[in-house]
């Protein structure tokens, strides 16, 4: 199908999108945690059968500071995306889309085309919580 508009592109392909402002952006990628690793356990953590040997004290933390680093390369490799998205296109715009029932969004990406395939995803396991504004 043919559109004319990033807007009208964006939503015939998914319609439960929310367009997402830079500052949205900006405050999610600050703020989200990536669902891969929101849901891990310490149990499920590479190091856990060794915690005996790492010592049953340090290992939690050791654990917590693993997450962390996690997470934060994680966010840098989604502003990145971001970044080379925004500056190689200052006409397209951040959506998420894949409404969930809680009110989440399932993905987060990047419309700068109008043909139906030409957006990036780039964003993986990024999702998007609506804050205060989006609701």
């Amino acid at each position: 199908m043919r559109y004319n508009t990033l807007m009208e592109a964006q939503m015939g392909e998914w319609p439960d999108s929310l367009v997402l402002t830079d500052q949205q952006m900006h405050t999610a990628l600050k703020n989200t945690v990536p669902d891969w690793i929101a849901k891990h356990k310490f149990e499920d953590w590479e190091n856990y059968e060794a915690r005996h040997e790492i010592n049953e004290w340090f290992a939690p933390i050791w654990y917590r500071q693993w997450r962390e680093l996690k997470i934060e390369q994680t966010r840098a490799q989604w502003a990145r995306s971001a970044f080379y998205y925004r500056s190689g296109d200052t006409d397209g715009f951040f959506y998420a889309c894949g409404k969930r029932e809680d009110g989440t969004y399932e993905y987060v990406g990047f419309r700068y085309g109008l043909e139906d395939s030409e957006y990036a995803s780039g964003f993986l396991d990024m999702s998007y919580t609506p804050q205060g504004e989006d609701k």
